[in-house]
């Protein structure tokens, strides 16, 4: 009787960390605080200030960017969005601090 084994190539790792075979956690929701940020767009031909909303990520401990239209008038709602390092984490900003 002849068996045979796969092995790993050019020292490819074959094995699986517990991490790696458990599905992710599910982070939930969480409120955040964001602030109000202008910023000129050099690619924006009428040089109008633009408005961004920095938020504070409880999850990755990271700052997230997100559109919030013209300085001139912002839109500053209620928000909620995913963080991009922990996807299963939701967050929210009701409050945004200029």
């Amino acid at each position: 009787m002849t068996s045979t084994t796969a092995l790993p190539l050019f020292g490819e790792d074959n094995t699986q960390t517990e991490a790696e075979t458990r599905p992710p956690e599910n982070l939930g929701m969480a409120a955040t605080t964001a602030r109000l940020v202008v910023c000129r767009n050099s690619r924006n031909e009428d040089g109008e200030p633009l408005a961004l909303l920095v938020a504070d990520c409880p999850f990755c401990d990271h700052q997230h960017i997100h559109p919030a239209g013209t300085a001139a008038a912002p839109r500053v709602c209620l928000r909620r969005s995913r963080c991009v390092g922990r996807p299963t984490g939701v967050y929210y900003f009701p409050a945004v601090h200029q």
